[in-house]
């Protein structure tokens, strides 16, 4: 047995955007491939675009932030939080802009060492938001019923001025409430309706999904959603 006494390194220009705090925790000895860290980034610091060759996985411990895979929604995440990041999936994570964020980060190094492939930073505009934000309120877990369904994920989703999700469906169905702005909402085979505050829309498991827009140029949307969800499934799949 022995203890470590961790001494904390600022995070490298090359690898953030922002002031970032690093504590090595582990850096395990073959045949150990584990490596640990806690890092904590102040408000409106963020990693560069990067993926890891045998994944990783993230836990919040303290505040809020973002996380955003290639292509994907920026999503908000809290203190609790764990988030999965597939082999080689690009991706970042950071504060929120107005929240410091701390979080363990585990991964294994590939067979030659390597633990991450560092990319382009991100910029502001990929940071502020230009995207569908995605706030996670709340799972309940219904693995106790049976039946296919093993939990129910509510999500507070924000389209900016504009935004359109494109073709999509949820393998799970969801529900939802609209808080505030107006949403063009066409199910495949069913004729457009407009959601504004206090509408409430379903779209069940597997449906086509032709439009769901935020039609204002100016104003964001916002809706509650509940995902129902079994084992590694999406909340969202484009089409």
């Amino acid at each position: 047995m022995r203890i470590d006494h961790l001494t904390t390194q600022a995070g490298p220009a090359e690898w953030f955007t922002g002031e970032v705090w690093l504590d090595q925790i582990a850096a395990g000895e073959s045949p150990s491939r584990l490596r640990a860290a806690s890092v904590h980034f102040t408000p409106g610091a963020r990693t560069a675009w990067h993926s890891h060759p045998v994944g990783q996985v993230l836990h919040v411990t303290e505040g809020a932030g973002r996380v955003q895979s290639k292509g994907g929604a920026v999503t908000e995440i809290r203190a609790g939080d764990t988030v999965h990041a597939e082999p080689g999936e690009v991706h970042w994570h950071g504060a929120a802009p107005h929240s410091f964020m701390t979080h363990l980060a585990l991964q294994e190094a590939g067979p030659d060492g390597t633990t991450a492939d560092w990319l382009e930073h991100v910029t502001d505009a990929e940071y502020q938001q230009h995207g569908i934000t995605r706030e996670h309120l709340l799972t309940g877990d219904l693995s106790a019923r049976a039946g296919r369904i093993d939990r129910v994920e509510i999500y507070q989703v924000t389209l900016p001025p504009g935004q359109a999700t494109g073709r999509h469906t949820h393998p799970g169905g969801v529900a939802g409430y609209v808080t505030s702005g107006e949403i063009a909402f066409e199910p495949e085979g069913q004729p457009e309706r407009e959601l504004r505050a206090g509408s409430a829309f379903f779209e069940p498991a597997a449906a086509t999904i032709g439009r769901f827009d935020n039609v204002s140029a100016i104003e964001p949307a916002t809706f509650i959603a509940c995902y129902l969800l079994t084992g590694d499934e999406p909340l969202i799949q484009p089409l």
